[in-house]
């Protein structure tokens, strides 16, 4: 299985958008941003990926390529190089989506790419009131209802995950396919009661306790590319130990 991440990331304060500043102030100065990153795409990914309508310039013929809202708050393919986007000062920690192939989560990817959703600045108002039950505010697209960058990276993993479009309309779905906790006035009072009442952090936290990603995170693209081409193999010496332990027992034989 091929394996695709998702992306936490934060910039300075002094680099982050207006829009950008006021989220962080009301976060607590926590993680800003939420996405996915696809390595080692296949040939047909990359044909696919580099079409003008689900791709930014810099994603064109790539072979690693994140998927984000992008500065017209409209999901698209990019290189994860983009240093208009991420950049030097960014602070990337990539967690490892479980079970799922990459080749589904790049499907998903091209399919909200087509629906063009739009990241509203009112939608981040939920992670303010996490309790609040439903949104109101009217979706942008028919096709994927009110999301922020994490509402939008969970429904991207439950559609890859279980197959069901549902994932894109229906926030309940979303908890249920992901084993997440949702709002209840006495099960679970302190947990958001729609995907929009995620931050980045907590957004995160709950994909670690559902065990949808890895606890372990990687910290930049980079090595998460070698991470992949190496097959998640990163505790290999755990793994032989024993074996370590075995051979230097009979070369003393």
């Amino acid at each position: 299985m091929r394996h695709a991440y998702v992306v936490v990331a934060q910039w300075p304060f002094e680099n982050l958008t207006d829009a950008g500043k006021i989220t962080s102030c009301c976060t607590g100065g926590t993680e800003n941003h939420m996405g996915i990153f696809i390595p080692w795409s296949t040939a047909d990914e990359i044909k696919t990926h580099s079409e003008r309508g689900v791709s930014d310039m810099s994603a064109r013929n790539k072979e690693h390529v994140a998927f984000d809202y992008m500065m017209d708050s409209r999901p698209r393919f990019q290189c994860y190089t983009n240093k208009a986007y991420y950049g030097p000062k960014a602070t990337v920690r990539l967690y490892k989506i479980k079970y799922v192939d990459a080749a589904a989560i790049h499907r998903a990817c091209v399919e909200v790419a087509h629906a063009a959703p739009r990241n509203m600045f009112c939608y981040r108002c939920n992670a303010l009131c996490w309790c609040w039950p439903y949104p109101c505010w009217c979706p942008d697209s028919q096709t994927v209802a009110p999301s922020t960058c994490v509402a939008l990276t969970m429904r991207i993993i439950a559609r890859a995950k279980y197959g069901s479009d549902l994932a894109y309309t229906s926030d309940v779905a979303t908890f249920t396919s992901l084993g997440m906790n949702r709002w209840s006035c006495c099960g679970h009072p302190c947990e958001p009661a729609t995907l929009t009442g995620y931050s980045p952090h907590r957004g995160v936290r709950a994909l670690i306790a559902a065990g949808v990603v890895d606890n372990n995170p990687i910290e930049g693209f980079e090595k998460a590319i070698q991470h992949c081409k190496d097959g998640g193999q990163e505790a290999a010496l755990g793994s032989v130990l024993p074996l370590l332990v075995l051979s230097a027992s009979m070369s003393r034989a």
